[in-house]
């Protein structure tokens, strides 16, 4: 019901601005031009056929190319070339002027992040700090950004533009690296990335431009607004608080880290021994390639234990680590506290507005090292270490 009247507006929008109305003139032109070289030239002998050597005339004499294969004789057809020549040099001049200006002013609003990128399977970093680099290069390395020009990045966050241009030169992705820019916590923003088709979306915390606090708020706001845009799309995030990382679970955001914790169990494991450390360094890529790997099993593994899967696996040198349940769907209910009056409200408002009360997935559940009579029925994968290439 609303198609045609949203078509109409545009085309009349169209015709209003500077370019149609030049396009609309130029067609305007070239019809008249056609017209009248037919009826001076080929009328007056009763040729009615070559209409189309008129328009073939118009277009090369509107062009100003003068090809000479086509000459007028009599003296209004004469006249008409003269109309044409003298018009045809502004305002073909003109239409590539406004054509290249209009090419110049897009790519200047997509430096600046004011476009709405036409991606699909992309990867999206909302939000931006310190150690965003170093998670564009572990995308790379462990094959989440693929080098290839299927898979892109996007990133969304204020930065100013001389610290965008700084960026996109450290990064080094060339047409593969788009911003948006704005406030991350506006939906308007966030569409403009296109969540909903991405393969995997960072919410990386901007504590380093705001306090701690307002930071996580920020990143709560943001996580709210993605996971209404794009509800099935893998969601992981950052806090700096530890007491913030409940309220980002609740917001639906599949796994959370929080920041500087991970390099105080680290910190703790070099002090009882820096091999631990070395360790580490070596299982996540850190000095080489990434070892640890994750397969699916198969329908024929699934009834087999833990030890009978290590002995397949070691006989050609693979090493078992972990045996994965996928994630399962989460909801309000599941997470909200049913004595809470808060949360009761919450969830009332979700459903007096018939919102989806589906806010993601609980994240995968990891058996490390399981005894070998654990079954392997209940889980679905198994994370395992590939075998050291030989020296």
């Amino acid at each position: 019901m609303h198609t045609l009247p949203t078509m109409r507006d545009a085309i009349f929008g169209w015709c209003r601005n500077p370019f149609g109305k030049l396009t609309l003139l130029i067609l305007g032109l070239l019809c008249m031009a056609t017209f009248g070289y037919w009826f001076f030239e080929y009328y007056p002998v009763g040729d009615a056929k070559d209409i189309f050597g008129a328009l073939w005339w118009a277009v090369v004499t509107l062009t100003t190319v003068g090809y000479g294969d086509m000459v007028p004789t009599t003296i209004g057809g004469k006249v008409m070339g003269l109309i044409v020549m003298i018009c045809g040099i502004g305002l073909v001049s003109t239409l590539t002027g406004n054509l290249a200006s209009m090419l110049v002013e897009h790519k200047a609003r997509k430096r600046k992040g004011l476009l709405t990128v036409k991606l699909t399977n992309h990867v999206i970093i909302v939000g931006w700090n310190d150690f965003g680099p170093e998670l564009v290069a572990a995308l790379r390395d462990n094959g989440v950004l693929m080098n290839d020009k299927d898979t892109n990045l996007v990133l969304v966050n204020g930065l100013a533009a001389d610290e965008r241009e700084a960026v996109a030169f450290q990064l080094d992705l060339g047409d593969r690296l788009h911003f948006v820019w704005g406030t991350i916590t506006q939906e308007s923003v966030l569409l403009k990335a296109r969540p909903d088709r991405a393969q995997v979306v960072y919410l990386l915390s901007q504590h380093t431009a705001q306090s701690a606090k307002d930071a996580d708020h920020e990143t709560l706001y943001a996580a709210l607004a993605l996971r209404e845009l794009a509800p099935q799309v893998p969601l992981y995030g950052e806090v700096a608080l530890p007491e913030n990382r409940k309220h980002l679970l609740r917001a639906g955001v599949n796994e959370i880290i929080v920041h500087g914790q991970l390099t105080s169990v680290v910190l703790g494991l070099m002090g009882a021994n820096p091999s631990m450390w070395t360790l580490l360094q070596e299982l996540i890529g850190m000095r080489g390639n990434n070892h640890i790997k994750f397969k699916t099993l198969t329908s024929a593994e699934k009834p087999l234990l833990w030890g009978d899967l290590m002995t397949q696996f070691r006989a050609d040198g693979r090493l078992p680590l972990a045996l994965c349940k996928v994630s399962k769907q989460l909801s309000l209910e599941d997470v909200l506290d049913d004595g809470s009056a808060l949360d009761q409200f919450i969830l009332e408002l979700f459903e007096s507005s018939g919102q989806e009360t589906n806010i993601g997935d609980t994240g995968p559940r990891v058996l490390t090292n399981p005894p070998d009579t654990e079954p392997l029925r209940d889980f679905d994968a198994v994370l395992f270490l590939n075998p050291r290439e030989a020296r």
